[in-house]
């Protein structure tokens, strides 16, 4: 199952939790740039697993940009960690 992978990114987070969008668009400078990372990693990974996205890793993800924590799972193409 893709989930809408045509629509843009702020669309796709509204389809999740409307909330999440809301706090997703007032981020800027770094966070945004980390919360944008985090959160496509985890739209792929949900389409590789053919599974619905879930709103509280969207909402981690946000917690953690907010706080200027880069976390990313393992990927078969690199590591990265805060």
């Amino acid at each position: 199952m893709t989930f809408d992978r045509h629509l843009p990114l702020d669309e796709r987070i509204l389809r999740i939790d409307h909330i999440q969008a809301r706090r997703y668009s007032k981020l800027v400078g770094v966070a945004a740039e980390i919360a944008t990372e985090g959160i496509l990693r985890h739209l792929r990974a949900c389409d590789r697993m053919d599974v619905n996205p879930d709103t509280s890793a969207v909402r981690e993800i946000i917690d953690d940009a907010i706080n200027g924590r880069r976390v990313f799972a393992e990927t078969t193409e690199q590591t990265q960690a805060a």
